[in-house]
């Protein structure tokens, strides 16, 4: 068997349907030249989706990740504009930065693309990028994941 026998299905399945915490971890990791087709294809499936960036180091680098997921998600239409929603992609944002709060990321500079995906009511952001070490010539990856169900207010 070869990759390419395999779909993006084959990785994003779970019991017969999507897992929210796949797509949004195939979106952060997904080729930039392939962002616009695949939150498009997403799209078609009922999925409110879209990808964005941050950069920087130590508390810019997570002001910067926060700001641009909530700026992001709500241009995109992942999220309203409401409290509760903003509340709930505020904790997503937290839990998936988790392994950004070693001591590496304090003299590192990183830059992180970000996958966010709702499917009413549950929400995924997921992080994935480098750190590079300074002085060295030495790239480090890191992501995360934080998923967040039944949160998400209704759609009117």
């Amino acid at each position: 068997m070869n990759l390419s026998d395999f779909t993006i299905d084959d990785f994003t399945e779970i019991d017969g349907g999507q897992s929210i915490g796949k797509v949004a971890v195939l979106l952060s990791m997904v080729n930039d030249e392939y962002d616009g087709k695949i939150i498009d294809a997403y799209k078609n499936e009922g999925y409110n989706a879209v990808i964005t960036r941050a950069g920087g180091k130590g508390s810019k680098l997570k002001d910067k990740v926060l700001r641009n997921c909530l700026g992001a998600a709500i241009k995109g239409d992942v999220i309203t504009e409401s409290v509760q929603d903003q509340r709930i992609l505020t904790r997503c944002v937290e839990r998936a930065m988790i392994d950004f709060d070693k001591p590496l990321s304090g003299i590192s500079g990183a830059g992180i693309k970000i996958g966010i995906v709702s499917k009413e009511p549950h929400l995924a952001v997921a992080l994935y990028g480098k750190l590079g070490i300074p002085g060295l010539d030495v790239d480090h990856e890191i992501s995360g994941m934080g998923i967040h169900y039944y949160g998400l207010s209704k759609r009117k």
